[in-house]
């Protein structure tokens, strides 16, 4: 019987010039490592097409998935896992670093454990070097991981789950772009047993003149428009089509009632009216989002620079 091998998905958009690192941070040369597939959505840079020539020329186990439409990290996120080929798939973002030898490391943890489910601690640094000072992985195991995720707003993309939970899973909300919330969510509905670690795993290298120039100013994390209402919308369809005890339909309910208030502050639409209902909603979530649950949903559905994929 062979050993088992992961798969590594990367969402791509334009950006070529941090890929290079995202890979060799990942040991591409090491035997458990199956391959790295790249799914680029419909890149607008002139450069990508012979700089995803050279990758797949540079490095055996990169193969790269070409589109011609742009529908955002989670379509792209769910084409890509439905074709990893790998025991055990990992999730991370395509301009991030992982500590050295993590892989293998969680991928181990994982079966001592018996997890099919594994989130990982994703932090910021400003010098490189950092992602050697945590050699060592600590790690818990949770045996019941969507209510502990819900709790803990575990949606980090530092991610590895068994295929087999993956294609149990509905995957990434298509109808929305962003993919972070939905992951979390759909992958906990039907994970049995969480492994969890707040050791540093993976890494966003904040660099001035990298952040400005090279990730570029039209970041999905600088849209706070798309932000809330791709959290909202997630929530209230994860609502709708899971069967949820009370704990987590109460928690998700005061999760989707305090984005709508960010989101006023954001929009500055905020009142005194709207700050009263955000108090008596924290300590009330259910009665509030059965009152004004149709309410939220034209307000998001009516936001401006939010990007709606076109399947």
């Amino acid at each position: 019987m062979s050993s088992p091998r992961i798969s590594v998905v990367l969402t791509h958009f334009n950006k070529g010039l941090l890929l290079q690192r995202t890979i060799d941070s990942l040991q591409p040369e090491q035997p458990d490592l199956l391959e790295i597939i790249i799914v680029d959505d419909a890149s607008t840079d002139p450069s990508w097409l012979e700089f995803s020539n050279t990758l797949e020329q540079t490095y055996q186990k990169v193969k790269i998935i070409t589109n011609s439409n742009n529908l955002g990290p989670a379509n792209r996120l769910n084409q890509g896992a439905d074709l990893a080929l790998g025991d055990y798939i990992f999730f991370m973002d395509a301009d991030d670093v992982l500590a050295p030898e993590r892989l293998k490391q969680i991928m181990t943890l994982m079966q001592e454990s018996n997890c099919d489910l594994f989130y990982g601690n994703k932090v910021k640094i400003h010098d490189l070097n950092e992602i050697h000072h945590f050699p060592e992985i600590s790690t818990m195991t949770v045996e019941q991981p969507l209510t502990y995720m819900i709790q803990h707003n575990i949606m980090e993309m530092c991610v590895m789950c068994t295929r087999d939970l993956w294609q149990e899973s509905k995957g990434c909300n298509p109808t929305l772009f962003i993919q972070d919330e939905s992951l979390a969510l759909e992958l906990g509905m039907v994970a049995k047993k969480l492994l969890f670690t707040e050791t540093p795993t993976v890494f966003v290298i904040l660099d001035e003149n990298e952040t400005k120039q090279i990730r570029g100013k039209n970041r999905l994390s600088q849209n706070l428009n798309q932000q809330h209402h791709d959290m909202f919308f997630t929530i209230d369809d994860f609502l709708m089509n899971h069967n949820l005890n009370p704990q987590q339909k109460m928690l998700l309910q005061k999760k989707a009632l305090s984005t709508y208030w960010k989101s006023l502050k954001v929009t500055n639409r905020k009142s005194i009216k709207e700050f009263i209902f955000y108090v008596f909603a924290k300590y009330n979530p259910e009665k509030w989002w059965n009152i004004r649950h149709t309410e939220l949903r034209q307000y998001f559905s009516m936001l401006d620079r939010v990007r709606r994929p076109h399947l």
